[in-house]
C-alpha cells in the first residue's frame, strides 16, 4: 500500500516509482479524502483529521480483506501509516513493515520546535482558504518544508501546479497534521507510542532538508534496532518526485530482507 502526501494524488506521487518496485504482486495506491479523486460525500471540501483519514484506510483494507501488507508512505501519508500501525498494535493485528519518505510529525525531535514549524504551515493553509491566494500559500508552505531547495523555475512551477489542483483539500490536509502535532505537543507520550508501535521502518530524508529533521531520523536509527535511515543526495522534501528510481531500489532491498 502506497500513501501520498498532502495535496497530491497517489497516482501522481507514485507513478514514476511503480515500474521499479519488484517485491509485490498487488499495489494499492488510494487517494486520501480531499485529494486526487477522493471527495467528501457531499462534494464540498472540508476539514479532516488524521484519525478520520486512518479510519478510511482501515475501512478500505477491511473491504479488500488485506490484513498482511507492506506500506510505503510520504509526508502526510507517513503520519497516517504510523497511526495505522499504532491502531493495529492495539487491535492485535499484524503491523506493516514500512518505508517512510519524510513522514509528517517526525521532522523535529523537540515537539515545541515541531509545533513552531507547523504554525508556519497553518499560516500557509489559512492564506489559501481565506484569501484564495493559492500561489502565495503554496510558496509559503514550500519555503517552510524545503527552505534549502534549489529553486529551478520549472520545478517550482511543477510543484505549484501539483498542489494547486485541489488547493482547499491541500490546506485542510496541512491543518490535519498541524492539529495532530498540537495534540502530541500537549501529550508527548502519544508520539512516543506512535513511533514505538512500528517495529521496522526505513526512513528517507532529502540531503537539502532541514538538519534537525536528519538529526532526528539518525537518532531514531540509532535508538531503534530495526529502523534504518537513508539521506538521498540533492533531494529536498519533494524526494518521491526527484529520485523515484533510486528510492524504489532502496525500497526493494529493504522489503526483500527477511522480517
Amino acid at each position: 500500500m502506497l500513501l501520498h502526501g498532502a495535496g497530491v494524488a497517489g497516482e501522481i506521487t507514485y507513478s514514476p516509482m511503480l515500474p521499479y518496485l519488484t517485491q509485490w504482486r498487488w499495489m494499492l495506491v488510494p487517494d486520501l479524502k480531499g485529494m486526487g479523486e477522493s471527495f467528501h460525500h457531499h462534494g464540498e471540501e472540508e476539514a479532516v483529521t488524521i484519525d478520520e483519514l486512518t479510519d478510511e484506510i482501515e475501512a478500505l483494507l477491511a473491504h479488500l480483506k488485506w490484513d498482511d501488507f507492506d506500506a510505503v508512505a510520504y509526508s502526510l501519508g507517513g503520519l497516517v501509516a504510523l497511526n495505522l500501525n499504532y491502531r493495529r498494535q492495539q487491535q492485535g493485528k499484524p503491523k506493516a513493515k514500512m518505508a517512510l519518505l519524510e513522514p509528517a510529525s517526525l521532522d523535529r525531535e523537540d515537539l515545541s520546535n515541531l509545533m513552531e514549524v507547523r504554525l508556519k504551515y497553518r499560516h500557509a493553509s489559512k492564506l489559501i482558504r481565506e484569501t484564495g491566494d493559492v500561489e502565495l500559500g503554496v510558496a509559503q508552505f514550500m519555503d517552510g518544508v524545503s527552505p534549502n531547495r534549489r529553486k529551478h523555475p520549472v520545478a517550482e512551477a511543477t510543484t505549484q501546479s501539483r498542489l494547486a489542483h485541489r488547493p482547499f483539500g491541500f490546506a485542510y490536509a496541512l491543518d490535519a497534521v498541524t492539529n495532530h502535532v498540537e495534540i502530541m505537543s500537549q501529550e508527548p507520550s502519544l508520539r512516543e507510542a506512535l513511533i514505538d508501535a512500528s517495529d521496522q521502518v526505513f526512513l528517507f530524508s532529502g540531503e537539502l532538508s532541514h538538519e534537525a529533521l536528519k538529526q532526528h531520523y539518525e537518532l531514531l536509527n540509532q535508538n531503534k534496532v530495526e529502523w534504518e535511515h537513508k539521506v538521498m543526495s540533492a533531494c529536498d522534501h519533494s524526494l518521491p518526485f526527484q529520485k523515484p528510481r533510486q528510492i524504489a531500489n532502496h525500497i526493494n532491498k529493504w522489503f526483500a530482507m527477511s522480517s
